[in-house]
């Protein structure tokens, strides 16, 4: 099962960029390359090589912020109109959450479902790559450059709420380290990769909003999903 919620989501889709590596040993068989979050403790065991990825800062992205707006789910419920599917305020996921909105359980008891415009970030990741062998290392960073962050091309898959993100390779540097377990006498060639995935926080709950029962004569308000008139009198709105 999937992992849902904001960091949990983005944190799984990125290991699973990793599945299945693997890279050639001496006898030309294919070696599984493990991912880990963090740097593997004394108690887990290494078995070179091996990939670390961890999560080191969220930035609001500012540069992706519109202006202040609402945003609106149909539900089918009720007589209201449908949101064009080109609409600026149409609501179609809920980050990193779900494509559907079948986790809201009485959603049909409302015609609409609405909450504020969410707020871009950007995260940012730190991947590492460990290997005992330079082929491994340039092999792994072979990957790492044409497959798995190519640059102006790099996307990530969102599992939970089926969106394509953007995954920028913004800097990576050799760092090299000696092995302490090997009486520092061995090398661990080590890649060090920075990368930035875009995202949404929700910036406020979802809102249910109920259709009309009395309509008062002379009474009109603008639909804010497409801009139609109705004569109506109350407008009924419940958080849940």
């Amino acid at each position: 099962m999937s992992r849902v919620g904001f960091l949990l989501a983005e944190d799984e889709a990125l290991k699973n960029l990793f599945a299945g590596m693997t890279v050639p040993d001496d006898r030309n068989n294919e070696r599984p390359v493990e991912v880990f979050f963090r740097y593997p403790e004394g108690e887990t065991e290494r078995s070179y090589p091996f990939i670390t990825l961890e999560h080191i800062d969220i930035i609001h992205a500012r540069n992706r912020q519109h202006s202040e707006s609402d945003i609106y789910y149909r539900t089918g419920a009720g007589a209201a109109p449908a949101i064009p599917a080109n609409s600026a305020n149409r609501m179609d996921y809920w980050p990193s959450v779900s494509t559907n909105f079948n986790f809201k359980t009485n959603k049909n008891s409302y015609a609409y479902l609405e909450a504020n415009e969410h707020v871009p970030v950007d995260l940012l990741y730190q991947v590492s790559t460990f290997t005992r062998t330079a082929l491994h290392d340039r092999y792994l960073t072979a990957k790492m450059l044409t497959e798995i962050f190519p640059w102006r091309k790099g996307f990530i898959d969102i599992g939970a709420d089926n969106t394509i993100r953007r995954l920028d390779l913004l800097d990576w540097t050799t760092a090299d380290l000696l092995d302490p377990e090997a009486g520092y006498r061995k090398r661990i060639f080590r890649k060090v990769y920075t990368v930035q995935m875009t995202a949404e926080i929700p910036s406020s709950r979802i809102v249910g909003t109920k259709a009309v029962t009395t309509v008062v004569g002379g009474v009109e308000r603008i639909n804010s999903v497409n801009g139609s008139v109705y004569n109506m009198s109350t407008n009924s709105e419940e958080q849940f």
